[in-house]
Protein backbone atom coordinates (compact mmCIF):
# COMPACT_ATOMS: atom_id res chain seq x y z
CA UNK A 1 0.00 0.00 0.00
CA UNK A 2 3.06 2.25 1.02
CA UNK A 3 4.87 1.57 -2.56
CA UNK A 4 2.92 5.04 -3.81
CA UNK A 5 5.25 6.88 -1.36
CA UNK A 6 8.76 8.11 -2.88
CA UNK A 7 11.39 7.92 -0.76
CA UNK A 8 13.47 11.29 0.54
CA UNK A 9 15.67 12.87 -1.76
CA UNK A 10 19.06 13.31 0.26
CA UNK A 11 19.49 16.53 -1.46
CA UNK A 12 15.88 17.69 -0.53
CA UNK A 13 16.85 21.20 2.06
CA UNK A 14 13.24 21.40 3.47
CA UNK A 15 13.16 19.75 6.71
CA UNK A 16 12.35 15.86 6.64
CA UNK A 17 9.11 16.28 8.57
CA UNK A 18 7.42 18.74 6.05
CA UNK A 19 9.14 16.32 3.16
CA UNK A 20 7.19 13.46 4.82
CA UNK A 21 4.28 15.76 5.08
CA UNK A 22 3.83 16.48 1.71
CA UNK A 23 4.20 13.73 0.73
CA UNK A 24 1.21 12.02 2.59
CA UNK A 25 -0.87 14.68 1.70
CA UNK A 26 -0.21 14.09 -2.01
CA UNK A 27 -1.18 10.37 -1.38
CA UNK A 28 -4.05 11.25 -0.25
CA UNK A 29 -5.81 13.74 -2.27
CA UNK A 30 -4.53 11.65 -5.40
CA UNK A 31 -6.62 8.86 -4.03
CA UNK A 32 -3.52 7.03 -3.58
CA UNK A 33 -4.33 6.70 0.52
CA UNK A 34 -8.29 5.90 0.45
CA UNK A 35 -10.18 6.82 3.45
CA UNK A 36 -10.00 3.97 5.65
CA UNK A 37 -6.52 3.38 5.20
CA UNK A 38 -4.57 2.57 7.96
CA UNK A 39 -1.25 4.87 8.24
CA UNK A 40 1.22 2.47 10.24
CA UNK A 41 4.15 4.67 11.60
CA UNK A 42 6.81 2.30 10.83
CA UNK A 43 5.80 1.29 7.70
CA UNK A 44 5.65 4.66 5.93
CA UNK A 45 9.41 5.40 7.87
CA UNK A 46 10.55 1.96 5.90
CA UNK A 47 8.92 2.98 2.48
CA UNK A 48 10.69 6.78 2.61
CA UNK A 49 13.79 6.36 4.37
CA UNK A 50 13.43 7.89 7.32
CA UNK A 51 13.31 7.73 10.87
CA UNK A 52 9.75 6.89 12.80
CA UNK A 53 9.96 10.53 14.24
CA UNK A 54 9.14 12.81 11.45
CA UNK A 55 6.37 10.59 10.26
CA UNK A 56 5.33 10.17 13.63
CA UNK A 57 4.85 14.44 13.57
CA UNK A 58 3.55 14.48 10.27
CA UNK A 59 0.64 11.88 11.21
CA UNK A 60 0.04 14.29 13.64
CA UNK A 61 -0.07 17.46 11.64
CA UNK A 62 -2.78 15.46 9.29
CA UNK A 63 -4.86 14.67 12.36
CA UNK A 64 -5.14 18.55 12.82
CA UNK A 65 -6.20 19.06 8.92
CA UNK A 66 -8.59 16.41 9.46
CA UNK A 67 -6.70 14.59 6.86
CA UNK A 68 -6.32 11.54 9.57
CA UNK A 69 -7.48 10.55 12.77
CA UNK A 70 -6.75 8.53 15.48
CA UNK A 71 -8.90 5.59 17.12
CA UNK A 72 -8.41 3.17 19.33
CA UNK A 73 -7.72 -0.56 18.47
CA UNK A 74 -7.02 0.69 14.87
CA UNK A 75 -4.58 3.69 14.92
CA UNK A 76 -4.69 6.48 12.46
CA UNK A 77 -6.65 5.73 9.52
CA UNK A 78 -7.26 7.72 6.35
CA UNK A 79 -10.47 10.61 6.99
CA UNK A 80 -10.25 12.70 3.34
CA UNK A 81 -12.03 15.21 3.18
CA UNK A 82 -15.83 16.00 4.70
CA UNK A 83 -18.07 17.77 2.78
CA UNK A 84 -18.39 20.25 5.79
CA UNK A 85 -14.38 20.43 5.53
CA UNK A 86 -14.97 21.10 1.38
CA UNK A 87 -17.67 23.64 1.62
CA UNK A 88 -15.31 25.97 3.58
CA UNK A 89 -12.18 25.80 1.50
CA UNK A 90 -14.71 26.71 -1.33
CA UNK A 91 -15.57 29.62 1.05
CA UNK A 92 -11.74 30.30 1.39
CA UNK A 93 -10.75 30.23 -2.01
CA UNK A 94 -13.11 32.25 -3.01
CA UNK A 95 -12.07 35.47 -1.23
CA UNK A 96 -8.18 34.26 -2.17
CA UNK A 97 -8.95 33.65 -5.69
CA UNK A 98 -10.71 36.63 -6.15
CA UNK A 99 -7.81 38.77 -4.79
CA UNK A 100 -5.59 36.84 -6.68
CA UNK A 101 -7.69 37.53 -10.22
CA UNK A 102 -7.98 41.06 -9.12
CA UNK A 103 -3.82 42.01 -8.47
CA UNK A 104 -3.61 39.38 -12.08
CA UNK A 105 -5.55 41.91 -13.96
CA UNK A 106 -3.11 44.96 -12.27
CA UNK A 107 -0.29 42.87 -13.50
CA UNK A 108 -0.98 40.48 -16.39
CA UNK A 109 1.03 40.89 -19.60
CA UNK A 110 -0.40 41.07 -23.11
CA UNK A 111 1.24 37.40 -23.88
CA UNK A 112 -0.21 36.37 -20.82
CA UNK A 113 -3.80 37.35 -21.74
CA UNK A 114 -3.59 35.57 -25.49
CA UNK A 115 -2.41 32.78 -23.24
CA UNK A 116 -5.44 32.79 -21.20
CA UNK A 117 -7.51 32.96 -24.58
CA UNK A 118 -5.91 30.19 -26.37
CA UNK A 119 -6.82 28.01 -23.04
CA UNK A 120 -10.13 28.60 -23.42
CA UNK A 121 -9.96 27.50 -27.02
CA UNK A 122 -8.27 24.29 -26.14
CA UNK A 123 -11.09 23.54 -23.73
CA UNK A 124 -13.99 24.03 -26.24
CA UNK A 125 -11.97 21.57 -28.62
CA UNK A 126 -11.82 18.63 -25.76
CA UNK A 127 -15.00 18.88 -23.83
CA UNK A 128 -16.55 18.56 -27.58
CA UNK A 129 -13.64 15.80 -27.55
CA UNK A 130 -15.03 14.26 -24.29
CA UNK A 131 -10.91 14.31 -22.95
CA UNK A 132 -11.25 15.07 -19.30
CA UNK A 133 -7.72 14.37 -18.65
CA UNK A 134 -6.77 17.46 -20.91
CA UNK A 135 -9.85 19.52 -19.96
CA UNK A 136 -8.71 18.95 -16.16
CA UNK A 137 -5.28 20.28 -17.05
CA UNK A 138 -5.92 23.11 -19.19
CA UNK A 139 -8.55 24.68 -15.69
CA UNK A 140 -4.77 23.88 -14.11
CA UNK A 141 -3.04 25.91 -16.15
CA UNK A 142 -5.89 28.67 -16.04
CA UNK A 143 -4.86 28.90 -12.31
CA UNK A 144 -1.34 28.89 -13.04
CA UNK A 145 -1.46 31.65 -14.94
CA UNK A 146 -3.46 33.39 -12.92
CA UNK A 147 -1.53 33.51 -9.96
CA UNK A 148 2.02 33.72 -11.69
CA UNK A 149 0.59 37.05 -12.99
CA UNK A 150 -0.71 38.24 -9.20
CA UNK A 151 2.71 38.68 -8.01
CA UNK A 152 2.42 37.51 -4.51
CA UNK A 153 4.29 34.82 -2.88
CA UNK A 154 2.18 34.52 0.10
CA UNK A 155 -1.12 34.85 -1.69
CA UNK A 156 0.09 32.23 -4.22
CA UNK A 157 1.51 29.80 -2.02
CA UNK A 158 -2.01 29.84 0.12
CA UNK A 159 -4.41 29.51 -3.03
CA UNK A 160 -1.85 26.58 -3.98
CA UNK A 161 -2.61 24.62 -0.65
CA UNK A 162 -5.81 24.88 -1.41
CA UNK A 163 -6.20 23.80 -5.14
CA UNK A 164 -3.99 20.84 -3.86
CA UNK A 165 -6.39 19.98 -1.19
CA UNK A 166 -9.65 20.35 -3.79
CA UNK A 167 -7.85 18.82 -6.47
CA UNK A 168 -9.52 15.29 -5.98
CA UNK A 169 -13.24 17.09 -5.25
CA UNK A 170 -12.90 19.16 -8.19
CA UNK A 171 -11.96 16.06 -10.57
CA UNK A 172 -15.62 14.78 -9.66
CA UNK A 173 -17.17 17.67 -11.67
CA UNK A 174 -15.48 17.50 -15.15
CA UNK A 175 -16.97 14.36 -15.84
CA UNK A 176 -20.05 16.36 -17.00
CA UNK A 177 -19.92 18.15 -20.07
CA UNK A 178 -22.83 20.95 -18.99
CA UNK A 179 -20.45 21.66 -15.88
CA UNK A 180 -17.64 21.59 -17.75
CA UNK A 181 -19.13 24.09 -20.54
CA UNK A 182 -20.26 26.14 -17.16
CA UNK A 183 -17.30 26.59 -16.08
CA UNK A 184 -15.55 27.27 -19.39
CA UNK A 185 -18.31 30.50 -20.07
CA UNK A 186 -17.17 31.53 -16.37
CA UNK A 187 -13.72 31.68 -17.72
CA UNK A 188 -14.46 33.82 -20.75
CA UNK A 189 -16.27 36.38 -18.95
CA UNK A 190 -13.00 36.44 -16.40
CA UNK A 191 -10.58 37.40 -18.82
CA UNK A 192 -12.32 39.51 -20.90
CA UNK A 193 -12.76 41.57 -17.93
CA UNK A 194 -9.22 41.15 -17.14
CA UNK A 195 -8.19 41.63 -20.81
CA UNK A 196 -10.37 45.37 -20.88
CA UNK A 197 -8.46 45.93 -16.97
CA UNK A 198 -11.17 46.53 -15.17
CA UNK A 199 -10.15 44.72 -11.86
CA UNK A 200 -13.00 45.01 -9.51
CA UNK A 201 -15.08 43.47 -12.08
CA UNK A 202 -12.52 40.95 -13.02
CA UNK A 203 -12.29 40.07 -8.86
CA UNK A 204 -16.03 40.12 -8.90
CA UNK A 205 -16.46 37.44 -11.63
CA UNK A 206 -13.65 35.30 -10.10
CA UNK A 207 -15.61 34.79 -6.45
CA UNK A 208 -18.79 34.19 -8.53
CA UNK A 209 -17.13 31.89 -10.22
CA UNK A 210 -15.71 29.41 -7.28
CA UNK A 211 -19.50 30.07 -5.75
CA UNK A 212 -20.74 28.47 -8.90
CA UNK A 213 -17.72 25.86 -8.60
CA UNK A 214 -18.89 25.01 -5.06
CA UNK A 215 -22.29 24.29 -6.14
CA UNK A 216 -21.36 21.68 -9.35
CA UNK A 217 -19.50 19.98 -6.51
CA UNK A 218 -22.52 20.06 -4.04
CA UNK A 219 -24.86 18.71 -6.99
CA UNK A 220 -21.85 15.95 -8.15
CA UNK A 221 -21.43 15.13 -4.24
CA UNK A 222 -25.40 14.54 -3.29
CA UNK A 223 -25.70 12.59 -6.60
CA UNK A 224 -22.72 10.24 -6.19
Amino acid sequence: MYSCLRKIDDNNNKPIREVVLEELRRAIFNNMLKPGDRLVEISIAEAMGVSRTPVREALRQLELEDLAVNTPRKGTIVQGISYDRAMEMYEIREVLEGLATKLACLNISRIKINELKELLENMEHNIINKDVNKVYYLNQRWNEIILEACNNELLVKKVSDLYEQLRRLTVFSLYDENLQRSAMNEYSFIVEAIEKGDENKAENLAREHVRKAKNRFTVVYKNS
